[in-house]
């Protein structure tokens, strides 16, 4: 074991003091804290810092304390807590948070599914009870675009969705619809927005979610 301070592994992976102890405290790198200064395992290969995917109690943990949801931490044990808080401090250390929250997400958070619908329809598709408007579509995201419309759906109400409004699986979607297998979150809370902006590729959404995560460190 070849351990170096938290310092000394930051001067050497060119990242700062403080992400290299975020990143301890995260358990996203083998670390142990000795006499209150991390002490941080440098022999083996390292972790790509952006970071391997959580599971998906780990997001939805993440999830709901952005959201500053109080029960965020029920039914967690007390490292799964401090892990959760980690991450979230950790993204706030970063000048553009959605780049490090994007690949945590990438395998526990619904895909989204791209279909193009006739533009006369969006309006009754933004109206229908069966969708949670989410990503730009919030009006929280600062971005509402009537053009195309983003929204979270229950598995057992897609079918019945896409047909009635004559949705079509696209590569230029005016919808995009993320679905659930239990009901579609109503309203939708704040840490699922973030996570709708962060996994798009768009500059503009990244942005957005990049300043509804910083706004919560205020």
């Amino acid at each position: 074991m070849a351990e170096v301070s938290a310092s000394e592994y930051a001067r050497e992976h060119d990242i700062s003091v403080r992400r290299a102890q975020a990143a301890a405290a995260a358990g996203r790198l083998d670390a142990r804290r000795v006499g209150g200064r991390w002490l941080i395992d440098d022999a083996l290969p390292h972790r790509h810092l952006p970071g391997r995917p959580l599971s998906r109690r780990s997001a939805d943990a993440l999830m709901a304390l952005l959201s500053d949801a109080p029960d965020w931490a029920e039914g967690l044990s007390p490292s799964e807590r401090g892990r959760t808080t980690a991450r979230v401090a950790e993204l706030r250390l970063e000048a553009r948070p959605s780049a490090r929250l994007a690949p945590w997400l990438r395998t526990a958070y619904p895909a989204a599914l791209e279909f193009e619908a006739p533009a006369d329809d969006l309006p009754d598709l933004r109206s229908d009870a069966r969708l949670t408007p989410g990503g730009s579509s919030d009006d929280r995201s600062g971005m509402n675009d009537g053009g195309r419309l983003e929204a979270h759906v229950s598995t057992v109400d897609l079918d019945a969705v896409v047909h009635e409004y004559l949705l079509v699986p696209s590569r230029r979607p005016n919808v995009v619809l993320r679905v659930h297998d239990g009901a579609a979150p109503r309203p939708l809370p704040l840490g699922a927005l973030i996570a709708d902006l962060a996994t798009n590729t768009g500059p503009r959404e990244r942005a957005a979610a990049d300043r509804l995560i910083l706004e919560g460190a205020r």
